[in-house]
């Protein structure tokens, strides 16, 4: 009866914590797609040398179902301002801690002709700890 106890207590422990990392697992599913998109925005810049060239699925050749995975992206937005452009991927459900949606947010600017890219501290995958 004790180790049933005893093992009872080790798996109300352990459960959350591994359902919190299947879901930062699930996560790296945003990481990939928007690093896809990254890759597309940075060779459609480097030939037409324009972001606002570059600042739509359709300027980029591609759709937006192309980069979104039913299952663990739900939205993927790109969003261009003066002299950046912005990537905005939302997980599903079933890739968040948090029942909302957390957010992995990439911006880039351009430096010497060359886009630079950065996680934004607004991306809620950073509190949640999936990113």
């Amino acid at each position: 009866m004790i180790t049933i106890a005893i093992m009872g207590i080790l798996i109300s422990l352990a459960l959350p914590a591994y359902n919190n990392h299947y879901k930062r697992a699930k996560f790296t599913e945003v990481v990939l797609a928007t690093n896809a998109l990254q890759r597309n925005i940075e060779i459609c810049f480097y030939i037409k040398e324009s972001l606002n060239n570059c600042n739509t699925f359709s300027k980029l050749g591609s759709n937006k179902s192309d980069f979104l995975a039913p299952e663990f992206i739900s939205d993927i937005e790109i969003t261009n301002t003066a002299l950046s452009i912005q990537i905005k991927s939302t997980a599903s459900n079933k890739a968040s801690i948090s029942s909302a949606g957390d957010t992995y947010i990439m911006l880039a600017t351009i430096n010497v002709n060359q886009l630079q890219w950065e996680l934004l501290a607004t991306s809620t995958c950073i509190n949640e700890g999936t990113c």
